[in-house]
């Protein structure tokens, strides 16, 4: 909350800045426009003389503050930069029904990479490493003969069991782990 607070005195700061410089630069021109020299002071008195016409006073700050508004958000865009952004939401039949209101979406500054699903060692690595160990041996137990038998999938088998205290099981994954890492080499 804080940052929103900075960011409304910035804006206040920057609109009160405005004010006083036309504030200040108005009325010194109005005053001093007759002791400029030469073509200078016939311009500036030309053009206060167009400024101060009923009807053209009004529309030259209408001139006037619509060009700061645009030179201001071309400023912001400028320092904030686009204000492009992708969406993602999660509904339809298929969302969790308890997920909160502000887990249904997401807002990136950049593209999203595209969705990949993930194998099931990677699922079974994450279920570990959130310390959900029946969904590990979920995914464990949903992997072929050949997966089995790859190192990655030995090692993570190997932490599970010591995760779980399965003396038995450690030793074994432990002397199939060395069998087929000497074999790799």
């Amino acid at each position: 909350m804080d940052r929103a607070d900075d960011e409304r005195v910035k804006q206040v700061a920057v609109g009160v800045g405005i004010l006083i410089l036309i504030g200040v630069i108005v009325p010194i021109t109005l005053v001093s426009w007759r002791y400029l020299p030469g073509l200078l002071g016939e311009t500036v008195g030309t053009i206060i003389g167009v400024m101060t016409t009923p009807f053209c006073m009004e529309t030259s700050f209408i001139v006037l503050g619509i060009t700061i508004v645009v030179a201001l958000n071309i400023w912001r865009r400028i320092k904030d930069g686009d204000d492009f952004v992708y969406l993602e939401q999660i509904d339809g039949p298929d969302a969790p029904g308890d997920l909160p209101d502000q887990a249904r979406w997401a807002v990136y500054r950049e593209k999203p990479l595209d969705p990949v699903a993930p194998t099931r060692l990677e699922q079974a690595e994450g279920a570990f490493a959130i310390g959900d160990y029946p969904a590990a041996v979920e995914w464990i137990g949903s992997m072929d003969t050949i997966e089995l038998a790859l190192p990655e999938t030995l090692s993570l088998r190997l932490q599970l069991a010591r995760a779980t205290d399965k003396t038995e099981l450690i030793e074994a994954l432990e002397n199939e782990l060395a069998r087929v890492k000497t074999k790799t080499l």
